[in-house]
């Protein structure tokens, strides 16, 4: 059995801290499993439509389902019970409240993004048994400095504020609030997930193994408060956006090993000195980009792994006793390595596309102009594309940037945006009368139509909405026997799933002043559901368009997809799941893509246009061969 140390003093006992979660998840409002505020699909769950801060999940479920509390800003604990076995892709995503959470023995999955953005979660307990580990699982968890898990755990290894895989060889994640200024990762490390330095907000210094071979793409993005990058003489290759978008990073050693470098490789990263010898593939990487090169080191490179509470260094031989030792190599072996070409052991050849760690997707090679085109294999689909030497073909047109943020993030933006314009507003609009057909008490008295007001009252069959509303909150009425509804010029934004479910809702009209539209505003609606059946035309007719140029769904079946001009957002989820997409172009109108607006088009492979776009929302290409990483605006 391991001998491994476990986070928050190695003290509390499993059961001890499985009560202290028990006891936060106890006390005003906890749901019980009837609650009709749980949508379960078989023993899925697949979204939770409550507000209350605490939450106890049915023991009829198995799966916490994709998104299931994704956004809920008032839990702030929730009971996972026995019978969970897996918890799906952003299932807890930005439930900023959330303190504390318990991932039990029976659970053997945890999905990508699980808990991301979970702003609050302080503490996190993970059982003996979960073996399948996504990416980024606690992305953006800003108060996360430790985690607890359980000794009896060969899958995962937790040490000194970072989770690496049961053998140590796979950095996960370096989490984000983790203590001490430097970072040394433990000379076992072979490889790094991607955005597994995302966000830090401690550390300074990091120091690479010397098993790393290659800075694959993303790994070392926005890597927060880091400053300083060591990089050991066993790396070959710094692939695209590998240290994009890090302003504060100031200074990456680059011993001469390294010999291919991505263009992109510090897009975003206005402030980076590049420290590395004469005559290096650096130091000419650094000359053609304008990119500063120094040869002599501005900061201490003698540095020792640093953390509140410095671990051990855990066995994972597996024989109770600690065969690995840390070894830091100093920068100063970069002074005195050769800058002469390095033999082709390491090199990149076609032949070596196949090993995982130095792998360079197929669009990625260049081809001679001998060649006219070349076949891919996408999602099970031969690709054939055309001419891709005398132009871009997949990925994103040169220049193509955007903000690439949370929904609650534009939210705020927005917010602060229109004030000015609100309150211009504010005093030519005059309040109609409201006509409820079953019971006048209830009467709107405000400009927003509250979160779930309506929910489920079958007997609401017809709302007239006031000319003073300016939204419509969450849920508003969500299930409810409305069946026709008119949204009026005062109104600027619905919120997710305001009309989601009803069933008999089928006339809908919606003003052109209309801005914002919640995923799943409409989701389940006759009209939406009567429009989405009908045959594809091939042309325009396949495109919903609502409100101020809002995308809101499509229902066609082409591989090359033309979305319409005028468009200005394209909604949440409009194409999720069309793998038929093959690049899609996007009209110089559109300054907003939607969170999972292209999800799971496993066989996009790029965008057109884009000449107009403004802002990205996070999930907006999740399972995609885009990352919305490559949005990012330069700084």
């Amino acid at each position: 059995m391991k001998n491994r140390l476990i986070a928050l003093g190695g003290m509390i006992m499993l059961g001890v801290l499985a009560f202290v979660g028990v006891a936060f998840g106890i006390g005003g409002g906890v749901d019980a499993a009837g609650d009709d505020a749980f949508r379960i699909n078989g023993t899925t769950l697949t979204s939770y439509l409550g507000t209350d801060a605490y939450v106890s999940i049915p023991d009829t479920v198995t799966v916490i389902g994709e998104e299931a509390f994704a956004g809920n800003e008032t839990l702030k604990g929730v009971t996972i019970p026995d019978s969970v076995t897996a918890i799906s892709y952003n299932a807890f995503k930005d439930c900023t409240a959330l303190a504390n959470i318990i991932l039990s023995d029976r659970i053997t999955k945890v999905g990508p993004g699980a808990f991301e953005g979970c702003t609050a979660l302080t503490t996190a307990q993970i059982g003996k048994n979960v073996s399948s580990w996504g990416t980024g699982v606690f992305t953006n968890c800003d108060s996360l400095a430790k985690v607890m898990l359980d000794e009896e755990n060969s899958y995962l290894t937790y040490y000194n504020g970072a989770i690496y895989n049961g053998t140590m060889t796979m950095l996960y994640q370096v989490l984000p609030a983790r203590k001490g200024e430097n970072y040394v990762m433990p000379e076992t490390v072979e490889q790094m997930d991607t955005y597994a330095f995302w966000n830090l907000k401690n550390v300074k210094n990091v120091k690479l193994s010397e098993k790393i071979d290659s800075i694959p793409k993303y790994a070392m993005t926005n890597m927060g408060s880091v400053e300083n990058v060591s990089l050991p003489n066993s790396v070959r290759t710094v692939q695209e956006r590998a240290f994009a978008n890090n302003e504060k990073l100031a200074q990456v050693a680059m011993p001469a090993t390294v010999t291919q470098i991505d263009k992109a490789a510090f897009s975003g990263s206005p402030n980076v000195k590049i420290f590395t010898s004469k005559g290096s593939a650096a130091d000419t990487f650094g000359a053609e980009r304008k990119i500063t090169v120094i040869y002599s080191k501005e900061y201490p490179i003698d540095f020792m792994d640093s953390n509140e509470d410095l671990e051990e260094l855990p066995d994972i031989s597996g024989d109770g006793e600690d065969t690995t030792t840390t070894t830091i190599t100093t920068v100063t072996e970069i002074e005195s390595s050769t800058s002469d070409t390095p033999e082709t052991e390491g090199a990149q050849t076609e032949s070596s596309f196949e090993n995982a760690q130095n792998y360079i997707h197929p669009l990625d090679v260049p081809e001679p102009d001998s060649v006219i085109g070349k076949t891919i294999i996408s999602t099970g689909r031969a690709v054939m594309l055309m001419n891709n030497h005398d132009g871009q073909v997949y990925g994103l047109p040169d220049g193509v940037k955007a903000d690439v943020m949370t929904e609650s993030e534009a939210a705020k933006k927005e917010a602060a945006e229109s004030t000015e314009t609100q309150s211009s507003t504010d005093a030519s609009n005059t309040k109609s009368d409201i006509n409820i057909s079953y019971d006048e008490s209830n009467l709107d008295s405000t400009e927003n139509i509250p979160q779930r007001k309506y929910y489920k009252q079958k007997s609401l069959t017809k709302y007239e909405i006031g000319e003073t509303i300016k939204s419509i909150g969450r849920l508003a009425f969500a299930e409810s026997g409305l069946k026709s509804v008119t949204i009026p010029e005062s109104v600027t934004k619905i919120e997710y799933g305001a009309f989601m479910s009803c069933k008999d809702l089928n006339t809908v009209t919606i003003a052109d002043t209309v801005t914002s539209i919640g995923t799943k505003a409409f989701e389940g609606t006759g009209w939406l559901n009567a429009w989405k059946s009908a045959e594809p035309a091939g042309d325009e007719s396949d495109f919903l368009i609502v409100g101020d140029g809002i995308l809101l769904a499509y229902r066609g079946n082409s591989a090359h997809v033309q979305v319409p001009e005028g468009v200005k957002q394209i909604g949440s989820e409009v194409f999720k799941g069309h793998d038929e997409i093959l690049d899609a172009d996007i009209p110089a109108t559109v300054v907003r893509i939607n969170a999972e607006a292209f999800r799971n088009c496993g066989a996009l492979t790029g965008l057109t246009g884009c000449e107009g776009l403004e802002t990205v929302i996070r999930g907006a290409f999740y399972g995609t061969q885009l990352s919305e990483t490559n949005f990012t605006k330069e700084q």
